[in-house]
C-alpha cells in the first residue's frame, strides 16, 4: 500500500496584523474589493472607509451554520441534513474610542455631527438599524508586502452595541461584533460574505 502525505506547511497560515475598515465599497456580483497596492481599499470604489485602527487582540472572524437533521423512525441516524441558518461575524475590541465619526459606525441608533466647535454623536428616537460594510484585511504571510487576504461581511452592523470604561488606569477600550446580513439582491451562496486572497 501506498503512504498518503502528510501536510505540515508553515505557507498556508495566517498570521496577522489585520486592519478593520468600516464603509468599504460593496463589490458586484463576482467581484472582489479593490484594494491599492498596500493592502488598503482602493480611495476611489471605497471613498468613505474608514479605519477601525488599533484593538485589544485583533479580530476574530466567525462562520457559524445552523443545520437540521431529519430523522425517521426505522432508521438509527438521520437520513437528510439541511442548512437553516448561517451566522457570520468579525468581532474584537477597539481603542480608539476617542474618534467620534468611528464611534457613530459602532452605534446602530447614532447620529453623528460635526461643526467648527464641537463633534458629537446623539442617540435615541430611531427605528432604522444603520448598516456599513466591513472588511478585514491582512498580509499574506508569503508576501506580506505585496498580496493580502480579505474577510468581507457586505451588510452588517455592530451587533454589540458597546460600553467603554474611563478610569486613569487603562486606555477605554470598546467591544464589537458585526454580524452579517443577507443582501437578498445578490446570488445565492453570496449574499452576506466572501473570504478571499491574492495569488
Amino acid at each position: 500500500m501506498a503512504a498518503t502525505a502528510k501536510s505540515y506547511d508553515s505557507t498556508k497560515i495566517i498570521l496577522g496584523p489585520g486592519d478593520l475598515w468600516v464603509n468599504v465599497g460593496v463589490p458586484s456580483a463576482g467581484a472582489r474589493l479593490t484594494l491599492a497596492s498596500d493592502g488598503t481599499p482602493d480611495s476611489v470604489s471605497s471613498p468613505n472607509a474608514k479605519h477601525v485602527g488599533m484593538t485589544k487582540e485583533g479580530c476574530e472572524l466567525t462562520y457559524k451554520p445552523s443545520i437540521t437533521d431529519f430523522s425517521a423512525d426505522e432508521l438509527t441516524s438521520p437520513f437528510i441534513s439541511r442548512l437553516m441558518a448561517e451566522e457570520v461575524s468579525i468581532k474584537g475590541e477597539m481603542f480608539q474610542v476617542f474618534d467620534w465619526s468611528l464611534l457613530s459606525k459602532m452605534t446602530v441608533g447614532g447620529t453623528y455631527n460635526t461643526n467648527t466647535a464641537y463633534e458629537e454623536l446623539t442617540m435615541g428616537g430611531l427605528s432604522a438599524v444603520a448598516t456599513v460594510s466591513i472588511a478585514l484585511i491582512a498580509p499574506d504571510i508569503n508576501n506580506p508586502t505585496t498580496k493580502f487576504i480579505c474577510a468581507q461581511l457586505y451588510k452588517t452592523y455592530n451587533k454589540a452595541g458597546w460600553n467603554f470604561r474611563v478610569t486613569r488606569k487603562n486606555p477605554a477600550s470598546l467591544p464589537f461584533e458585526f454580524m452579517g446580513l443577507s443582501v437578498t439582491t445578490r446570488s445565492a451562496g453570496d449574499q452576506v460574505a466572501n473570504l478571499w486572497k491574492q495569488i
